[in-house]
């Protein structure tokens, strides 16, 4: 239990730790074009909506930091998604989630983490309303948008603005809005065929789209198809992570084929360890030295890296249709249907197994739990004269290796009127739409009570298990899971009788209705806890209203000043109510070649609705135990609980930017940005709560420990749940400069691009200090992209650098400069050639010096870097060919 009569200081910089260490850590790539291009596809009256205002053809750009990367551009960068491009982008200080993180909830779904604010708190839009959250979380808790769920084919540009904007869009758009535009108004036919391979084996990838589309009378009809397949990246595939022990401070697994004396804590082998006539069929490996019960214990040890993926393989298909059709000169119909399936599937080494003393009981079958006493005649002890109980340690390479297949299909409609009147002077549309993704997943598992049972009736681990026990015992575990949400939405934009020296006054009115579910179930088999891993579980719904409006002054050539305002209310069983969130944006031009801008706005975000209406989520991880000499304890059982009294975060953004145009080559723009966040909702890793209890005395009766004091045994787990903190800061500047010019080989453009984060502050309540994370290096401190660009008539190139500063190590406290993990530098390079007005094909390189992942130095178990939820990834050089072609 915690001792309450701690000092009040050391009490403070206990919860200042814990908030810390638990809030998300886990782009600004180039930012290729700073202003927003025009939308050649913008509709009949060419009139744009931009990302950030609701006001039609207002220059965003100048009152807030938008970035817009256009579909050209991301074919000159080299990316084959859209998680591609935000993970380039500098802004994204957090790094990104993947399915590289094949251990996780979610392997078959990707993740951004904008300003390192947190996973879920940027809001992702298509077209400007909003998609469905992925229906299981990140760790079984923290909900978001799957950005791997839309097709590249789809995409005409993604726009990013990089700061808070609630008062527009309403939740979750805290650190910034990710818009993803869509293609429309097309001509023809055109197909891409992407293909790329990696100089070191594995992941290729496949990309093939064709778009046609046509128009009659008053109807344009476009049809765009996508077809995705990305091959697995194995841990054999790459030298540094082919073995347990590929990195000298890893160790093999000490579940391969051995018996634990529970008297005397000795284990012993498998006599045949190592050998084809051994229970794992010489798979194990003899003699491993590791103290997990006591000093200079010997184990039969398991190579698990062989089994395991790095990157799972993906496959996707996905179709969308446009319709548009012109009622009359004032009102036209426009509709849009997606559908798509996504599969993954992910591979890891066979189950572990210990018995009811490490395992677990099975609790739909009473027995013993695999504890054999003294005596039993499969007791590897008995007749020895040292006869005592215990329990076989296995790897159950008989069942295979553990596979998962997730079917992930996901439905988008949308439907709509839009139009003008008063000779086009106010402008309006209204939309339904209906968004679901739904998930099947099939596991492969075992019942673990009636292994236990067999074991208890004379199963010898040390034999091979007999292929009748294996089917007898095995089981596909279903789980389902789906989200929905349906949008009305309806607004009116246009100009007031008003006049400035700049223009008329323009406004924007906008009224949503959105009402959102998702059902998380798992196999009532897992549920029951009769089923080895763990699993997410929840379901729950909620409504709200939001109602905006937003008027623009353009009181002058010089001076421009937009207002916008947004109420929101909430409608379910939670402690959220509802929200107001106001904002003020100015731009003033002193001189012709400077720009200012200044704006400042309040931003809110309701909990994750898995946090709030989640049910228990089991999960294992591996966790350093400071009772036990810092000993790395495998697969502890951790269980996560919602909370329904979370309250929502509200938080301030504020930019001040500057846009200087030197000369008619040269641009510098700069923007100071200062995001604060209160009442933060985040859930203290397992980690973390038992660090914190052995540390600080602090959230033990959190942490239950067996008889011996361990985390190892069944009897051992870790409880965590979401809480709502007082308070995190992020203030840092976004610096980029811009230069073209011409010379007798073309034209060239270079762009520079760095995100410096000056500051990172957490404070865990009013009273106690703040704690920078910059200074404690959770965050790289800078991000750095440089990009030169030369084109000459048919033929160009592109090369680009990517700087990622170095950060702290996960696995420490309090980390020293041995702790962190080194920079990372990265080039790439594309070459291009326009073979007619029809065809093009390009060649890339990504990751030309095969630069590989930096090593996390505190990280003492495979991979040995962060290959979830951070800035690296295994890859290595990818080289790719592109062909366009249209007709």
């Amino acid at each position: 239990m915690a001792n309450n009569n701690k000092q009040p200081k050391i009490l403070l910089s206990s919860l200042n730790l814990l908030c810390a260490s638990i809030l998300p850590v886990c782009f600004s790539g180039i930012s290729i074009a700073q202003q927003i291009e025009p939308d050649e596809q913008a509709g009949k009256d060419n009139k744009m909506v931009v990302t950030g205002s609701r006001i039609q053809n207002i220059d965003i750009k100048n009152l807030s930091p938008v970035l817009s990367i256009s579909r050209v551009e991301m074919d000159k960068l080299g990316y084959a998604n859209v998680k591609d491009v935000i993970d380039n982008l500098t802004q994204n200080s957090g790094g990104t989630f993947d399915n590289g993180a094949t251990f996780g909830f979610t392997p078959g779904a990707s993740a951004v983490n904008l300003r390192g604010i947190g996973f879920g708190q940027t809001l992702t839009l298509i077209d400007g309303r909003r998609l469905p959250i992925y229906p299981i979380g990140i760790n079984g808790t923290t909900n978001f948008v799957d950005l791997s769920a839309i097709p590249m084919a789809f995409v005409e540009r993604i726009d990013v603005l990089t700061g808070g904007a609630s008062a527009v869009y309403g939740s979750d758009a805290v650190a910034g809005v990710i818009n993803v535009i869509t293609r429309k108004d097309i001509e023809g036919v055109a197909v891409n065929f992407r293909t790329s391979s990696t100089s070191d084996g594995g992941y290729q990838t496949r990309r093939f789209n064709l778009l046609t589309g046509a128009r009659n009378g008053d109807t344009q009809l476009d049809v765009i198809m996508d077809y995705w397949l990305q091959k697995p990246l194995w841990a054999t595939d790459r030298d540094y992570t082919d073995s347990d022990i590929a990195n000298s401070r890893g160790q093999y697994s000490f579940g391969g084929a051995s018996f634990l004396g529970l008297n005397t804590l000795d284990a012993y082998q498998d006599p045949n360890c190592g050998t084809s006539n051994g229970a794992l069929a010489g798979q194990g490996i003899s003699d491993v030295d590791l103290n997990v019960f006591a000093v200079g214990e010997s184990w039969c040890g398991f190579d698990r890296s062989t089994s395991r993926q790095l990157i799972a393989p993906q496959e996707r298909i996905s179709v969308m249709s446009r319709i548009h059709y012109e009622i009359n000169n004032e009102i036209d119909f426009f509709s849009r249907i997606g559908l798509s399936r996504l599969t993954t599937s992910t591979q890891l080494e066979a189950s572990f197994y210990g018995g009811g003393i490490l395992t677990g009981f099975g609790s739909l079958v009473p027995n013993n739990g695999g504890i054999l006493p003294a005596g039993a005649p499969n007791n590897p002890t008995t007749g020895t004269g040292l006869e005592e109980p215990g329990v076989f340690v296995r790897r159950l390479i008989e069942f295979g290796p553990r596979t998962s297949k997730i079917k992930n299909d996901a439905v988008n409609l949308l439907a709509g009127l839009n139009g003008s009147f008063a000779n086009g002077m106010y402008d309006w549309e209204l939309g339904l739409s209906y968004n679901k993704t739904e998930l099947d997943i099939d596991d492969s598992n075992i019942l673990l009570s009636a292994l236990n049972s067999a074991v208890d009736n004379g199963l010898d681990l040390f034999q091979p298990i007999p292929e009748r026990t294996v089917e007898h015992l095995g089981f596909i575990a279903n789980k389902k899971a789906s989200s929905t949400n349906r949008v009305i939405d309806f607004s009116i934009a246009g100009d007031f009788d008003i006049l400035f020296d700049g223009g008329p006054l323009k406004f924007a009115l906008a009224l949503e209705q959105v009402e959102e579910s998702f059902i998380d179930r798992p196999d009532s088999i897992i549920l029951n806890g009769d089923g080895f891993d763990g699993s997410s579980e929840g379901r729950g719904k909620r409504k709200h209203v939001g109602v905006g409006g937003e008027l623009s002054f353009p009181f002058s050539e010089n001076l421009e000043m937009d207002i916008a305002l947004r109420w929101d209310d909430y409608d379910d069983d939670s402690d959220v109510n509802n929200a107001f969130s106001p904002r003020i944006s100015l731009a003033y031009t002193p001189v012709e070649s400077l720009l200012t801008r200044l704006s400042w706005g309040r931003s809110f975000r309701a909990p994750d609705m898995q946090r709030l209406f989640g049910g228990v989520t089991t999960g294992f991880g591996d966790i350093i135990d400071p009772v036990n000499g810092n000993a790395v304890v495998q697969s502890v059982q951790v269980f996560t609980v919602s909370s329904i009294e979370l309250e929502e975060e509200t938080g301030t953004n504020i930019n001040l930017g500057f846009i200087w145009q030197a000369n008619d080559d040269l641009e510098f723009t700069v923007d100071i940005f200062d995001i604060s966040l209160d009442k933060v909702v985040a859930v203290p890793s397992a980690q973390l709560i038992v660090s914190a209890c052995a540390e600080l005395d602090v959230l033990c009766e959190q942490v239950n420990r067996d008889a011996a004091g361990t985390l190892s045994g069944s009897e051992a787990f870790v409880v965590t749940s979401p809480l709502n903190f007082a308070r995190q800061e992020t203030q840092g500047i976004d610096l980029t400069v811009n230069y073209d010019w011409d010379n007798a080989l073309g034209h060239w453009n270079g762009i520079l691009t760095t995100t410096w984060i000056r500051a990172f502050y957490f404070q865990a309540i009013e009273e106690s200090p703040k704690i920078d994370s910059i200074g404690q290096g959770i965050f790289p401190e800078y991000r750095t992209n440089l990009m030169l660009d030369w084109q000459n008539e048919a033929i160009g190139a592109t090369l680009k650098l990517s700087y990622i500063d170095e950060i702290s190590g996960a696995f420490c406290a309090v980390c020293e400069k041995q702790d962190r993990i080194d920079s990372w530098l990265t080039l790439s390079a594309n070459i291009r050639y326009k073979v007619s007005d029809f065809s093009r094909v390009s060649f890339g390189i990504n990751n030309l010096t095969n630069e590989a992942p930096p090593e996390d130095p505190t990280q003492t178990n495979w991979p040995w870097f962060s290959n979830a939820g951070s800035f690296y990834k295994a890859v290595g050089r990818e080289l790719y060919l592109q062909l366009d072609m249209s007709f």
